[in-house]
């Protein structure tokens, strides 16, 4: 495999700098578990690409849109899934860190990511190198590989919001869904990793306060995502197992902070939900994760 490696003896992680800095495996040396979706990094840098079923792989970061749109402060129709995966970043690397550098129009997009034991640490940080303020929404995009037997714990909440819902084949109606039950349509429990056979696929999103935690509990090992909501006040939560695309069914799950609660910029704007960063400005903000190879409870 290409890429820069970090391992500390605990966890491995390798990185893409030719593939928008995507992380393209993080492993528990103790268990031997990759917990991100395995694949080549495969996918054009082309502004109008698509990111489909081959290029859901890996860790990307959705910046400043995770959905194509055009916003009238941005001089160009924002990319799929943001504008740094398939395209080179600069980076450096020291025996613990890797820091990715990118550039959205006027905005420069930094992420240094450093090893400690069983944990890793993240510090993001986006500047307005312009003469206008700015507007754009962040979203981590972390596929993990789901395994039998794993579950999902999303402590405080208990109500999700469904942008996208499909089932059979079927489109269902979006709106609230209860968690971890849907109690709706059939669907499956929210909280379980299902066969590719339920053919069950959704995009849901959660509103959060203070200290927000999402994990993956299984049997080999527990993965947990925590931040601090006032930086990122959204959970967006992709379940997919079997329901997208329909061509080439996969299993995936995605727990992705993010600042708001939509994939378009376009539509963050409208909405009020946007960051606006004014010229000269700069934003900061931190997450981490841990890999436990023990189940935790």
């Amino acid at each position: 495999m290409s890429g820069i490696v970090l391992d500390n003896g605990t966890l491995r992680l390798r990185l893409e700098p030719d593939f928008g800095g995507r992380v393209s495996e993080l492993t528990d040396l103790t268990t031997g578990r990759n917990w991100l979706v395995p694949g080549p990094a495969v996918g054009s840098p082309a502004q109008d690409a698509t990111f489909g079923v081959e290029q859901a792989r890996g860790w990307d970061e959705c910046f400043p849109s995770a959905a194509a749109c055009e916003v009238s402060a941005w001089p160009m129709t924002l990319r799929d899934h943001g504008e740094f995966w398939g395209r080179q970043v600069d980076m450096e690397a020291t025996d613990e860190s890797i820091t990715t550098t990118g550039r959205a129009g006027p905005l420069s997009f930094q992420r240094t990511l450093t090893l400690d034991g069983d944990h890793l640490s993240l510090v993001y940080r986006t500047s307005n190198e312009g003469s206008l303020a700015m507007p754009y929404l962040w979203s981590q995009h972390l596929l993990i590989a789901p395994e039998e037997g794993d579950r999902l714990h999303l402590p405080g909440i208990e109500a999700l919001d469904a942008a996208f819902l499909s089932h059979n084949g079927h489109l269902l109606a979006k709106g609230p869904v209860s968690f971890p039950d849907p109690g709706r349509d059939g669907l499956p429990a929210l909280d379980r990793i299902h066969p590719l056979k339920t053919r069950f696929a959704a995009k849901f999103f959660a509103s959060l306060e203070g200290q927000a935690e999402a994990r993956v509990v299984g049997d080999r090992g527990t993965f947990t995502l925590r931040w601090n909501a006032e930086a990122a006040g959204h959970l967006g939560l992709w379940l997919d197992y079997g329901g997208w695309p329909a061509e080439a069914p996969v299993s995936q799950i995605s727990l992705a902070p993010t600042t708001a609660p939509m994939e378009s910029l376009a539509d963050a704007v409208a909405g009020g939900k946007a960051v606006w960063l004014q010229p000269g400005e700069t934003r900061e903000w931190s997450l981490s994760i841990s890999i436990a190879a023990a189940r935790e409870h």
